[in-house]
């Protein structure tokens, strides 16, 4: 039976202290995600009562609860109660309370999470592009594959202009200006002036000149400054003034500060952050693979895996692929492995309505936090388990040294895709160790029917 979203959102708004008590609501793959004003009105115990919410975390000043794939129909619902003056997840009220971890990752999330959906798309593309002209003869010198090709890798290209827009609007700054003000890192003159070697200077200060195709940085940097600069200038200049020589200034300022400071310094050190991230990781490859494959489902539970988000990206502008993330491929597999363990032990049939799809997301849509929420992290022991062997997981792919190109979701259908991958041979190994692993040491260690203590699992179960 179909949910009743709108049932679904205003029993979670009324639990969460009522639409007074709601700053801003938006939603991410699983969670929908309200800023409230305060916290210690919401209800955990009610909201999880709530048929349709599978948990509630509290991370990033965001009181989320998790509703699994469908959460933009229940995002839907709820925009309709409270209305579009709520979208969007900017904060209006102190939040005092937040550290600074839990404050980068919300700016994280807020630049990056909105183009993903696009990101991962292009990036399916080029994997699809990739295996045809393998075996396509003569494929790759067509004029669909130009073409093709042109849609998969152009959103890359100029991914500096799509960094702009989302963090101008991070950043309450007008994405207009900041797009004015990153066009210039590829536009052709400038271009062709660093692949040419020619020598620039603005008023006798040398510029020097990098390649700025993928950047990551410079652009969100630059829509940060442009916040800052047009917030001082509206204190300081009339709405007439401003109107008219406002933003003119702010280009004129900026431009300049890009080109000459801010792009090249950046662009240095996002070449030392990856190179010094490789380094330690060369110094005991396997331990720190295995290290990052079995935390990377706890930072998963505290939302923190977007905090890597940069980092990755950043591996793609100065390197063209990355290496960090594949080492967390284990855990989609992993977690889909337990919540399968779990179905196929219990005799529960409550509990066997509840694992048997979220398994089934996990495998075929990647989408493991309803696994992990309702099932896995529940029960813990299959938690653990999957921990582990997403751990053992990250081996194949060190020791394979599998370089990312593209960004593909990880999971059973895009399986062929990933394997195209330089290393891609570790893929299916690493899949195997997380899924197969997992089911069979929570089917035999990982769970029984006697852990089962929740009421609403208990009632009318056989």
């Amino acid at each position: 039976m179909a949910k009743d979203y709108p049932a679904l959102a205003s029993a979670i708004i009324e639990k969460v202290g009522g639409k007074d008590n709601i700053v801003s609501v938006a939603h991410c793959v699983t969670r929908l995600r309200f800023v409230l004003k305060d916290e210690s009105k919401a209800n955990d115990s009610e909201v999880k009562k709530v048929k349709g919410v599978i948990d509630v975390v509290h991370g990033n000043g965001q009181y989320q609860a998790v509703i699994g794939t469908d959460v933009e129909d229940a995002y839907d619902a709820a925009v309709a109660i409270l209305g579009t003056g709520m979208v969007g997840g900017e904060v209006t009220v102190e939040k005092g309370n937040r550290n600074v971890f839990e404050k980068f990752s919300e700016t994280i999330s807020g630049i990056f999470f909105p183009f993903m959906g696009a990101f991962v798309a292009v990036g399916m593309l080029k994997a699809v592009l990739v295996l045809a002209s393998s075996f396509i003869d003569g494929f790759s010198a067509t004029g669909a594959y130009t073409i093709l090709y042109a849609g998969a890798d152009g959103f890359m290209r100029f991914l500096p202009f799509v960094l702009a827009i989302t963090a101008a609007e991070k950043f309450k700054a007008n994405r207009f200006v900041a797009l004015a003000i990153v066009f210039p890192l590829l536009y052709p003159t400038i271009v062709s002036a660093q692949a040419d070697g020619i020598a620039l200077d603005f008023f006798g200060i040398p510029v020097t000149l990098v390649s700025y195709a993928t950047s990551v940085i410079p652009p969100v940097i630059m829509a940060w400054l442009l916040a800052k600069m047009e917030g001082g200038l509206k204190k300081v200049m009339s709405k007439t003034v401003f109107s008219l020589f406002g933003y003119m200034v702010c280009i004129a300022v900026l431009v300049p500060v890009e080109l000459i400071a801010v792009g090249p310094f950046f662009q240095f050190v996002g070449q030392l952050v990856a190179d010094g991230i490789l380094a330690v990781y060369n110094v005991a490859p396997v331990v720190a693979g295995m290290l990052f494959g079995g935390f990377w489902p706890v930072l998963i539970i505290f939302g923190a895996h977007a905090a890597f988000t940069p980092i990755v990206m950043n591996n793609f502008s100065t390197m063209g692929y990355d290496w960090i993330s594949p080492l967390s491929w284990g855990c989609n597999f992993a977690m889909a492995g337990a919540c399968l363990g779990v179905f196929l032990k219990t005799r529960n049939k409550n509990l066997k309505e509840v694992a048997g799809p979220n398994w089934v997301t996990a495998l075929l849509a990647g989408v493991t936090e309803p696994a992990i929420y309702s099932v896995n992290l529940k029960f813990k022991r299959p938690f653990v388990i999957a921990c582990v062997c997403s751990a053992l997981g990250a081996v194949p792919i060190v020791i394979s040294g599998l370089q990312r190109t593209a960004f593909i979701g990880v999971n059973l259908v895009t399986l062929p895709a990933l394997m195209s991958f330089p290393g891609g041979w570790a893929v299916p190994i690493t899949a195997g160790i997380g899924f197969i692993g997992s089911a069979v040491a929570t089917y035999f260690f990982g769970f029984n029917d006697s852990m089962i203590d929740d009421p609403a699992l208990l009632e009318d179960a056989e």
